[in-house]
């Protein structure tokens, strides 16, 4: 009786030693399809949506295009501009855009992307402006960033923060 029990936990033990490595192994090569199944994430693919996405921004920026450029910017979007307060959603950033248009007109705008990193959920852009008034001169230039998200099928803008390399504009002077 003794030595039958014995083998029945040998063999007990063997064979979920013998389950336990199948199931790793059918795991691992289940794994290894999927691996061969997904696409690697391409980013200078991303990188050429970026640059191409940049020259419309531009020339909806002259065309003073608040609609067309809202649409650019994920639905949560946050919109970042010096000395303003945070513009939020789509809406709240073509309300953004529709205020500088007001206040300064549609000038040119030249973006271009220095640095391009991230992964399939979300990319970083680290870039440069020039700015230009109708008659080309230049009326600011600078920098910013841009988190870029995958949305509806297209990647987009989720964060937007810029700012000029320009000396501030001097503050009026009161009497008192």
């Amino acid at each position: 009786m003794k030595q039958l029990l014995t083998i029945l936990v040998i063999f007990s033990i063997t064979s979920l030693f013998i389950a336990c490595n199948s199931n790793t192994a059918s795991e691992s090569g289940s794994n290894t399809a999927t691996e061969k199944e997904m696409k690697p994430f391409d980013l200078a693919a991303v990188k050429k949506v970026i640059d191409s996405t940049n020259a419309v921004f531009g020339s909806m920026i002259s065309k003073g295009d608040s609609v067309g450029l809202a649409s650019l910017y994920t639905s949560d979007a946050k919109f970042m501009m010096p000395n303003m307060p945070t513009a939020s959603g789509r809406s709240g950033v073509q309300t953004g855009f529709a205020g500088l248009f007001s206040a300064m007109g549609t000038p040119g705008l030249t973006l271009t992307a220095n640095e391009v990193w991230g992964t399939e959920e979300l990319v970083t852009e680290v870039g440069s402006y020039t700015m230009t008034d109708k008659t080309g001169k230049e009326i600011d230039k600078g920098k910013y960033i841009d988190l870029w998200k995958m949305e509806e099928g297209k990647w987009k803008i989720h964060r937007d923060i810029f700012n000029s390399d320009m000396p501030p504009m001097p503050m009026p002077h009161t009497k008192k």
